[in-house]
């Protein structure tokens, strides 16, 4: 073993969400970058909510009046009602940390409460909320120990088991223990496949789980995955009461929620509307830091207008929304006393698979990535608030992220056209391409999940909303425009499976989800046969140099030398123009009412986390 304790202020390890996460691609959002106007106009001083005392989180209690919270749906009707301005009368409020009730405004996510088997990527954020995993993740997915049912680490020096020491006389929310023992039978439990646990394919790479004693807790991988650490702090790596899980079963924890070790407890859930998170006054952070709140409630409001207005209007203090509500982010931005934090997903991308004809070919995959003007893509489809590609596939504020400084496909629809042409007339074809060729999988292939092809038309596929309609037309329109005829494929269904099991799909309109850890997304979007499928099951030179830096990247435990490699894993990705044409990242907000505090603040990547764009409400507070 390594003789030294390895800790966050000698080597800052990364923490790694496992590649095959497909329920954590959130491709939809991801976030990071400049907040708007940290220094706006006070808002109007609210009244604290009276705080009620309730029994237990599993036992029946007395429930308070929270209607402002979850009828905001109802009352509300403008977002661009401003908040009045307080008047020269207004008592003075005396500052404090501690008490109150948060109420965060989030479109409908919740479809039961056991985070083990959650799948939205909402139940992300939530989760953290009443859990600590054993590793859990800081903003630059940096090990945060103070979050951590791990105290320290060591790791052999085959680099193949690593042994914990885990904390001391903490308590589930159901008054019983938490130890290394109990935390083994979690892992295993997410480990068995019958438990259809969704967090199982983070942690898969480990073979073997033992308790030595009380606090010390050994982990033993099939292989050396240095990702694995971070894939600890998420879900997977996070306990619940096994107790309780005996006791009352698996469908009562669905519903009301599993007793973990974090600073909040799920109270009440009701789908559709509310979930209460009340504050664990038995946490082992509580003398000294958070939770500061009594409470958190999710509130459930399906229309980003009424969202927006709810918060507008002080009926939440908190509302995520969707970067395609251009008039909602309008309005918010010319509210008073409204905080916006911004920040970027990962990129955008118009996928198509590098194993087959024409796109086996890089100067065909050259000319699509000619062939969009980005600028304009994001303008248009973006309002200009996105990050246009450069190179990184992660947000531009990622340790990880990789740029240069003169893009080598720049918008030239004359260039991609020549190079077209050039292929064209090679083959013995015209213009326009058409076709997709077929694809046979080898018999090795054919063991690890390759799907045979047929000979299939050129296709943009999306799906029927409207946006992605738009998308759909703009990229067509560029596509056609330098020699290629596509076929547009809205709404026949299966886009994902289509895209990243079978890899049939051409010029499929996805998103590049974020992870804490960049191997969470590269290992999926860029290995060999890898979901994501850059060349499908290829085998170029560029294809397995890709997939051996991936291997090399998560063998590293040094956290420099993971970042040499994951930078040249995009340089390859770029060079050699593979995982389709890469866009734009898309742009994520959240607004808050400046009432809202954090350690750190104004600094909101403190609890916005660049690393995978979700939001920390357990050390929030309401400075009122």
């Amino acid at each position: 073993m390594i003789n030294s304790v390895i800790r966050t202020s000698t080597v800052k390890l990364l923490l790694l969400l496992a590649g095959l996460m497909l329920m954590f691609a959130i491709a939809c959002g991801g976030d990071d970058d400049s907040a708007s106007d940290s220094a706006a106009a006070p808002a109007e001083e609210k009244a604290a909510p009276t705080a009620i005392v309730k029994e237990s989180v599993h036992e029946d209690a007395e429930k308070k009046d929270d209607s402002a919270a979850s009828g905001a749906a109802a009352t509300a009707t403008a977002v661009s009602v401003k908040k009045a301005e307080p008047t020269a009368t207004t008592a003075p409020v005396v500052s404090s940390k501690n008490g109150g009730t948060l109420n965060w405004g989030e479109a409908p996510n919740n479809n039961h409460v056991f985070f083990q088997q959650y799948t939205p990527g909402a139940g992300a954020a939530w989760a953290m909320n009443i859990g600590d995993p054993l590793m859990a993740y800081g903003k630059g997915s940096e090990w945060l120990p103070e979050k951590s049912m791990a105290e320290s680490f060591e790791v052999s020096t085959d680099g193949q088991t690593i042994t914990f020491k885990v904390r001391e006389g903490v308590k589930f929310h159901d008054g019983t223990d938490y130890n290394a023992q109990v935390h083994a039978w979690n892992l295993n439990w997410v480990l068995d496949p019958d438990n259809a646990a969704v967090t199982r394919p983070q942690i898969s790479a480990i073979d073997k789980v033992t308790a030595i004693d009380d606090t010390t807790l050994e982990i033993h991988t099939d292989r050396v995955y240095t990702p694995l650490l971070n894939a600890l702090g998420m879900m997977g790596g996070m306990p619940f009461s096994k107790i309780e899980y005996e006791e009352k079963g698996e469908d009562h924890l669905r519903t009301f929620g599993a007793s973990s070790t974090g600073p909040f407890m799920i109270e009440e859930w009701i789908q559709g509307e509310k979930t209460v998170f009340k504050a664990n006054r038995e946490h082992y952070h509580q003398e000294n830091t958070y939770p500061y709140l009594d409470e958190i409630i999710w509130v459930e409001i399906p229309d980003t207008q009424v969202r927006g207005a709810a918060l507008a209007t002080g009926q939440i203090d908190v509302a995520g929304i969707d970067s395609k509500a251009k008039d909602v982010i309008a309005q918010l931005r010319g509210t008073d006393g409204i905080f916006e934090a911004k920040g970027m997903a990962g990129v955008r991308l118009s996928h198509h698979n590098a194993a087959r004809a024409p796109f086996d070919d890089i100067r065909v995959r050259q000319a699509a990535q000619m062939a969009i003007d980005r600028a304009a893509w994001n303008d248009v489809l973006q309002g200009g608030e996105g990050h246009v590609y450069m190179g990184s596939v992660l947000p531009p504020t990622s340790a990880f992220a990789y740029e240069v400084d003169e893009y080598m496909y720049e918008y030239n629809p004359e260039k991609a056209r020549e190079l077209l042409e050039e292929y064209a007339a090679e083959k013995g074809l015209t213009l326009p391409l058409t076709t997709m060729s077929a694809f046979k999988c080898t018999d090795e292939q054919l063991e690890i999940g390759c799907t045979d092809l047929v000979e299939a038309p050129i296709t943009v596929t999306t799906t029927t909303s409207a946006a992605n309609v738009a998308r759909a037309e703009f990229e067509a329109a560029a596509y056609n425009a330098v020699g290629f005829e596509v076929t547009m494929n809205l709404g026949e269904g299966k886009e994902g499976p289509r895209t990243f099991v079978t890899k049939e799909a051409s010029f499929s309109l996805r998103g590049f989800g974020v992870r804490p850890h960049p191997a969470g997304s590269m290992d999926s979007y860029m290995g060999y046969g890898g979901y994501w499928n850059n060349g499908s099951y290829g085998t170029s030179d560029a294809q397995m140099e890709l997939h051996e830096t991936l291997k090399a990247a998560g063998e590293a435990y040094d956290y420099q030398e993971q970042v040499r490699l994951y930078k040249k894993c995009q340089q390859i990705y770029l060079e050699h123009a593979l995982g389709g044409v890469k866009l734009a990242n898309a742009p994520s907000f959240k607004y808050w009412s400046e009432d809202v505090r954090y350690d750190g603040y104004p600094d909101f990547t403190e609890v916005f986390f660049p690393s995978d764009t979700s939001l920390k409400m357990y050390g929030m507070y309401l400075e009122r």
